[in-house]
């Protein structure tokens, strides 16, 4: 029922067909529309089953790739560009969290995406230690590529789009509130998803602290992977749902406390430890659900990992082994994070998480973070935003997702925000889907109905596939041994990759849906009628989001006007004046 109203308030636009040959693209000059230096590599067909795109291959100076598919039969004057996850360095023109959106399906849309600046792993951060793309990849390289297709569609079809959107989730969701923040004309509705806009923070203290705060003096790991379901099931007994189903998805993971009383401890002579936690992991459980903090009461992330998530923890499936986290961690610091060339970390002991190395990593947050709460300029144009975050992401908090949100209504007020932005937090969904939760959702099908007719989401429908199964995650590299370029850690934050397609996929079956209302509000059942339909669920505001208290000097960092420009001058980071 929800997602047909949706439907119904798109808006039907007339069909555009080209007034160029595909090839004949490469003859214009797209430099000076840009005022960069642009080389188009190629502007070739490209067949699907819903017809046939312009499919455009191109450089930016100094080396941002970008690719931009361009419908030759049923272009709708929409323009689509996706955002790109980890620390990209590929490009990948797959719709995500579009499934079933019916332009989308029937290849109406041009749709762009870039590197960001450079080629390599989702996890490579070696293209770092040059300045030029470390502003590529912050803020620089999405923005031309969003000039350069809307010139390529002006180019191609004669006229402008009519209405221009951003879909991106992980890093893709921090180029999505980047573009909000830093380049408020781009587009006209934007959709960020499990933002990791802390991003300086992110990569440094909250995956850094997963670390640390699991390793004994001689660097062995304390909590492995295998004794994550005892402790989910503690919590799962100990929380209420609040959605009046025991269907262990927690509605609000912020209205319970942790407490070491929810787990069987271990006695010390135990041998069989299959129901129970040591003493020792229950204290790393505690550390890791707060977050990184010092002795001094410093907050360095606005919240650890969330009540809930606990089976995608990434913690080692052995005690010499690596986690995810470190995978994360590790070559962030090395190459991304801190000013200069390569830092000599190769453990997370050469860079110990206190006040001193928060404050030499914030010295970069002017430049990567997205967490700027002055929408101003992005309201002012009629922009809208829907910000969404799984409740059980393990990758990155849906805390600061909740911070963000706090903070622009601050800045800008209640009914102003309300006006523009709606951020849904799904629960039970991992870090931009899986999980045990309801992860199949229609993002673009919702903002275009507000961005085109001003029919603003009261809720989201969120289903569960048919052939859901719980998102383990997947194998560990042996002990003691990094995969080379990080592979499995790149399966487990990012998903396994879809080939690169200018179509969103149908909606899969369904055995169940459920409806996701905005923040702060949260779906309860009604008391009558199926549990796996949508239409028993009604909305009731959650008190217990005011238990998220965020504190410094974490909080320092989620606020207006936080970003500057920089440049690359002799081969270093400056500000620009």
């Amino acid at each position: 029922m929800l997602l047909a109203t949706q439907v119904s308030a798109s808006v039907n636009l007339a069909i555009v067909k080209p007034v160029l040959d595909c090839g004949q693209l490469t003859t214009v000059n797209f430099s000076d529309k840009l005022g960069e230096k642009v080389t188009l590599t190629s502007a070739t067909s490209l067949k699907t089953d819903k017809g046939t795109f312009c499919q455009v291959k191109a450089s930016i100076a100094p080396a941002i790739g970008v690719e931009v598919a361009l419908p030759q039969q049923q272009w709708t004057q929409r323009f689509l560009q996706v955002g790109c996850g980890g620390l990209c360095g590929q490009i990948n023109l797959s719709l995500s969290n579009a499934n079933g959106c019916v332009p989308a399906t029937q290849g109406e849309f041009v749709v762009a995406a870039t590197d960001m600046g450079h080629s390599g792993g989702m996890m490579d951060a070696s293209w770092a230690e040059e300045p030029q793309k470390r502003i590529d990849f912050a803020y620089r390289a999405n923005h031309l590529t969003a000039q350069l297709a809307k010139a390529l569609i002006r180019a191609y079809y004669g006229q402008a789009q009519k209405y221009a959107y951003f879909m991106g989730c992980s890093d893709g969701g921090r180029e999505a509130l980047m573009e909000a923040q830093r380049f408020p004309d781009d587009f006209d509705g934007i959709s960020a998803g499990a933002p990791a806009a802390f991003f300086q923070f992110q990569n440094s203290f909250f995956h850094g602290w997963n670390v640390v705060a699991n390793q004994r003096a001689d660097g062995s790991a304390i909590l492995l992977k295998d004794r994550l379901p005892i402790l989910h099931r503690a919590v799962l007994a100990h929380c209420p749902t609040l959605s009046g189903v025991n269907d262990g998805l927690l509605a609000n993971p912020y209205a319970c406390t942790f407490s070491p009383n929810w787990v069987k401890s271990c006695a010390a002579n135990q041998s069989d430890k299959s129901d129970c936690l040591t003493a020792e992991e229950i204290g790393v459980a505690e550390k890791l659900y707060r977050g990184a903090y010092d002795s001094a009461g410093n907050q360095f992330v606005p919240a650890g990992l969330p009540l809930g998530s606990e089976l995608r923890w990434p913690v080692p499936a052995s005690a010499n082994g690596h986690s995810m986290s470190e995978m994360m961690a590790l070559p962030a610091l090395q190459s991304v994070l801190l000013p200069g060339g390569k830092q000599n970390i190769t453990t997370m002991r050469d860079f110990p998480l206190n006040k001193q190395n928060f404050t030499a990593v914030a010295q970069l947050a002017p430049l990567y973070n997205a967490a700027n709460t002055n929408l101003s300029r992005y309201m002012a144009r009629g922009g809208k935003l829907i910000m969404w975050h799984g409740l059980a992401d393990d990758s990155v908090s849906p805390a600061f997702s909740i911070a963000y949100y706090r903070g622009v209504e601050a800045y800008l007020g209640k009914q102003s925000t309300e006006k523009f932005i709606r951020l849904f937090l799904l629960p039970g969904v991992a870090h931009c889907g899986g999980g045990e939760g309801f992860d199949q959702i229609d993002l673009l099908t919702p903002l275009m109905a507000w961005t085109e007719q001003q029919v603003a989401p009261q809720a989201l429908m969120t289903g569960k596939s048919a052939q859901q199964a719980n998102m383990d995650m997947p194998p560990m590299p042996p002990q003691g041994k990094m995969p080379a370029g990080n592979a499995s850690a790149e399966v487990q934050f990012h998903g396994v990759q879809r080939a690169s397609s200018p179509l969103a996929t149908a909606m899969p079956p369904l055995k169940a849906t459920r409806p996701v209302f905005p923040y702060p509000y949260i779906a309860q059942y009604k008391g009558t009628g199926s549990l796996d339909k949508a239409e028993n669920y009604a909305s009731v505001k959650s008190a217990a989001y005011d238990n998220l208290v965020v504190s410094k000097p974490a909080s320092d960092f989620i606020g207006p006007d936080n970003q500057k420009n920089y440049v690359a001058k002799g081969g270093r980071l400056e500000i620009q004046p």
